[in-house]
């Protein structure tokens, strides 16, 4: 049957119109569901989802380190504190400050209870499980320590030490770790299953693509911090010699693979170096960065700053508003996810405190962290 051309042209726009709205379609789904990077952090700060539930279990995730003898989790949640200190150790608020009275007794020990155990005077754990860098394991908590301050609550701290519940250590339990602690309805003893061995995304990167990070990392901190602090001139110093994984503060990065998730591999860097002002000043600018390989993803986990460096002191910047820094950048296993978590150290140089923190950097998302030093500590 022969068309006229309007007819045949009216066909084909009926004809295609349907294919190119599902490829359009299909275009804004993958730009909807498309990972973007979060928005970064200024800092960390005491975070906790610890606490005493209503039958009396610890649960919640603790930020650690692990040694040859055991693993000790800590937690500078107040709440927290408290509510293990009123449940289990009531004498000690008989004078109305309890803070006061921890202070006096320094350290208060708490030997927790298994899950089959049912008492009044002694706090439950049901199931513990700790990760760290080779994987994650069941473990037993062998006493609960509450730890007096001087400054009261700022200072006060809660310490649970862990053992691995098979005595094998495998995996290694040695390093830094997350800790958590849950209740099920039908306790019962852990078995192999939650043992789990962390795979390595990579094995370490090479030196030309550890340089390419740095570099990466140092062009967006300087940039950053020209934009932000517009009367900061910044030039590299030139004596710098970066130190890569080391526990140096000063002209040090950390650069570390790691698994955002089950199929793909980053590398997070903690850049730490020095800058030298207009006016002759020595700064010391960090940030801590995530990237892929080709330089296609670019997350910003923590945004830049700089603290003044001084005859080899640190000390706040006038110009900045944070006085802080990361060190100590290590992936961790995460729980639920066959993803890492990043586990570091931040130091304020104000009062010298250090906090362990672990970050969740697919959303960056602070999971833990506790102060290990300070001014109270």
């Amino acid at each position: 049957m022969f068309l006229p051309r309007a007819a045949m042209t009216l066909l084909a726009v009926l004809l295609l119109g349907p294919l190119a709205g599902c490829s359009g379609a299909g275009r804004f789904l993958r730009e909807v569901f498309r990972e973007r990077p979060p928005a970064p952090l200024d800092s960390m700060s005491v975070a906790s989802d610890a606490r005493v539930d209503s039958m009396g279990y610890v649960v919640g995730s603790f930020v650690g380190e692990g040694t040859s003898r055991a693993v000790h989790l800590l937690s500078s949640d107040t709440g927290f504190i408290a509510a293990l200190a009123r449940r289990y150790r009531p004498a000690l608020e008989r004078d109305g400050d309890l803070w006061r009275a921890l202070a006096r007794e320094r350290i208060v020990t708490l030997a927790p209870a298994g899950p089959r155990r049912t008492t009044t005077g002694t706090p439950m754990v049901d199931r513990a499980l700790v990760g760290g860098p080779a994987g994650h394991t069941a473990v037993t908590p062998t006493a609960i320590l509450l730890h007096g301050s001087s400054c009261g609550s700022l200072g006060a701290q809660a310490e649970i030490i862990v053992e691995d519940d098979h005595r094998a250590q495998e995996p290694s339990l040695r390093g830094p770790v997350l800790g958590s602690f849950t209740h099920s309805r039908a306790p019962g003893p852990a078995d192999d299953r939650e043992r789990f061995r962390r795979r390595e995304p990579v094995s370490e990167p090479g030196r030309s693509l550890v340089d390419e990070l740095i570099a990466r990392t140092a062009r967006v901190m300087d940039s950053t911090l020209g934009s932000r602090i517009r009367s900061l001139s910044l030039r590299a110093a030139e004596d710098s010699r970066l130190e890569i994984n080391t526990l140096s503060d000063i002209d040090a990065a950390d650069v570390i693979p790691f698994r955002p998730a089950a199929s793909a591999v980053r590398f997070a860097v903690s850049l730490r170096v020095r800058r030298i002002t207009d006016g002759g000043d020595t700064l010391l600018a960090a940030t801590v960065m995530a990237w892929d390989s080709a330089g296609a993803w670019q997350q910003v986990i923590f945004r830049p700053t700089v603290v003044s460096l001084r005859r080899g002191r640190l000390a706040p910047y006038s110009a900045a508003r944070r006085g802080i820094f990361w060190r100590r950048l290590q992936p961790i296993s995460d729980f639920a996810f066959e993803r890492d978590n990043l586990w570091m150290e931040q130091v304020d140089v104000r009062d010298g405190s250090v906090l362990w923190g672990i970050i969740q950097p697919r959303g960056n998302v602070v999971v833990a962290a506790a102060q290990v030093e300070g001014p109270c500590r």
